[in-house]
């Protein structure tokens, strides 16, 4: 087996986007990358370091559910690199803030897998990854690719106050106690879906059996807008 790869090609994005979808809140484009297959075993042939954990109080990860991150640094971006997030952000500008974005140079995926199984009340902990009263064309951007097979949930977005966010000692929270769902972004193997972030949203799993023996996989990146947020 080669030990050695290429990031930007292995992350190499579908020539166009010609198959996208804008239903006014987010794009989704499926068959995002073009060696998907080769990018799931890249992620799964490897360890997951724990992610949201409190060290000096009884947490839940690792003992009710695992929850861990993985990344990938772009320590020398190519040009292949930077021309593929361009034409990413070309699609964003058709439908969101128009000017210049920044964004992590980092590949990182949400690794999550079930120990004790959960009733699916019980979902990620809701959260904004933008300011509320942000408007959707100024704020930031949420981008996802589900990489797991299980194609299970997706995404909810929530009507509702923003609360205390606990998530280093339970990721997950009784969300229709204090959320009204609005929708579910559906997951699907190898689609890519970009959304404002100033929306309360978060994981969620229909069936958490499904991740007794599997995991669940989700690429997050974020972009952020540059400029006077007076749409300029």
């Amino acid at each position: 087996m080669n030990k050695t790869y290429k990031l930007d090609e292995l992350y190499k994005v579908r020539d166009n986007f010609d198959n996208h979808e804008f239903d006014g809140f987010c794009i989704t484009i499926d068959d995002f990358y073009e060696n998907a297959e080769d990018i799931y075993e890249h992620i799964t042939n490897r360890q997951y370091p724990m992610w949201k954990y409190n060290t000096e109080s009884s947490t839940q990860n690792g003992v009710n559910y695992n929850d861990c991150r993985i990344v990938d640094t772009i320590g020398h971006p190519t040009r292949l690199y930077w021309n593929e997030h361009n034409r990413i952000l070309d699609l964003c500008r058709r439908y969101f803030h128009k000017g210049d974005y920044e964004w992590s140079q980092l590949i990182e995926f949400n690794c999550f897998q079930t120990i004790n199984v959960f009733d699916n009340k019980l979902q990620h902990y809701p959260h904004v990854d933008s300011p509320l009263d942000r408007p959707d064309n100024l704020s930031t951007l949420n981008f996802l690719v589900y990489l797991d097979k299980e194609e299970d949930g997706g995404t909810a977005v929530y009507d509702g106050e923003w609360i205390t966010n606990d998530e280093d000692m339970s990721l997950l929270y009784p969300v229709e106690e204090r959320f009204n769902l609005e929708r579910v972004i559906p997951a699907k193997f190898n689609r890519a879906v970009i959304f404002p972030g100033n929306r309360m949203h978060g994981a969620y799993i229909e069936n958490y059996h499904k991740y007794l023996d599997n995991w669940r996989f989700t690429q997050v990146t974020f972009y952020h807008p540059q400029g006077d947020f007076n749409g300029n």
